[in-house]
Order: structure tokens, then C-alpha cells, then sequence
């Protein structure tokens, strides 16, 4: 996963709330990995960066959550599997790296929850932009 990963118009989906989380969650992982590179940090500083970046993402995935259950999102049912799957994948993660373990390899542990949000983002949250788009222009019609 590229170190600078940066914000892209191919990851909106025109909802401002959930493209400023998405933003967030990019920002959690970059500062992350900044933390994970300094031969400063300690391992509660990497913890705590880890722990921020997971909360952030819970959250996110509620809220956008909620979004999708209040436009009468269609493909609702998948995507919530989609984020218990990540719910899951990341508590079993973040279980390890708070108990200390499989610390040797935290930058490719940020690699895959980065590469998560951003596959989620891109090919399932874009599905929600493209579903907004359709109904604003059957309503225009």
C-alpha cells in the first residue's frame, strides 16, 4: 500500500458526511504508519494510533449504516455483511496488537486494513453514490 495515500474523487460518494469519514480513516491510517515508521514511538503510542484508526472505522461503518437504511439503500443487506466481515477481521486484529502480539508485522497489519477501507470504499460505497444518482435522476424525470 502506497505510504502517501492520498484523497481521490474516485473514492466520494457524493454524500459530504461519509466522504469527510472516509477522508478521516485515510488520514488514521497514513498517521499510523507515520507512527510505525518512527523508531520513537512507543508501543502504547502505536496501540493507542491503532485503536484510533478501528474506533474511527466502527463508526464510520454505523453511521454510513444508518445513511443507507434512511434512502432505502437496496443492496443494504450486502453491504451490512461486507461490514461485519471487516467488524470482525479488524477485532480480530486489533485484539492481537493490543495483547502485544504479531507486533513484528504491524506496517503490513495498516497495509491491510488500509487496502480493506479502500476496496470497501471503492467497490461498495460507490454502489451507494451510483444508487443516489439514479433516484435523484428518476425524480428529475
Amino acid at each position: 500500500m502506497n505510504k502517501d495515500l492520498e484523497w481521490s474523487d474516485k473514492f466520494s460518494t457524493d454524500i459530504v458526511s461519509i466522504d469527510h469519514q472516509h477522508q478521516e480513516l485515510i488520514f488514521l491510517s497514513q498517521n499510523l504508519l507515520e507512527i510505525l515508521s518512527s523508531d520513537k514511538s512507543t508501543l502504547p503510542e502505536k496501540q493507542a494510533a491503532f485503536q484510533d484508526l478501528v474506533d474511527h472505522a466502527l463508526a464510520h461503518f454505523e453511521y454510513e449504516e444508518r445513511i443507507m437504511l434512511n434512502i432505502g439503500y437496496p443492496d443494504l443487506k450486502d453491504h451490512l455483511r461486507e461490514h461485519n466481515e471487516l467488524r470482525s477481521e479488524m477485532d480480530h486484529i486489533a485484539k492481537d496488537v493490543m495483547d502485544g502480539k504479531g507486533i513484528d508485522d504491524w506496517k503490513g497489519l495498516v497495509s491491510l486494513v488500509q487496502v480493506w477501507v479502500l476496496r470497501h470504499i471503492v467497490a461498495s460505497d460507490s454502489k451507494m453514490r451510483e444508487y443516489m444518482r439514479r433516484e435523484n435522476t428518476d425524480e428529475d424525470e
